[in-house]
């Protein structure tokens, strides 16, 4: 009746939560606001332990691509504060040292 289909409310409720719970997640980490967990979750994102395991060049390169090749540097600089637990001020010149024996995001 009406069209509702009950299963897919749900399933879109459940996805719904499944975002939430990962962008919460993402917030834990230093530097991490809901602006930047939203868009990491939009690149496959869901974890903190991916961004620990990432090399955040790559983390903002990809962020960059899905933006139309705009973003500001200062998104990187909160990636790598928050794989250091440092403020992102302290981060703009440091490049973090990725350990290839973590499995990157494709």
């Amino acid at each position: 009746m009406y069209g509702f289909d009950a299963r897919a409310e749900e399933k879109e409720m459940s996805e719904q939560s499944k975002k939430l719970e990962a962008i919460k997640r993402l917030r834990s980490l230093r530097n991490i606001g809901i602006v930047t967990a939203e868009k990491l979750y939009s690149i496959g994102i869901k974890t903190p332990e991916q961004i620990i395991k990432s090399d955040p060049e790559r983390l903002y390169e990809k962020l960059k691509a899905k933006r139309g090749g705009k973003l500001d540097r200062c998104v990187l600089y909160q990636i790598r504060g928050a794989k250091l637990d440092e403020p992102w001020w302290k981060c703009k010149k440091t490049r973090v040292h990725h350990n290839p024996a973590f499995n990157d995001i494709q």
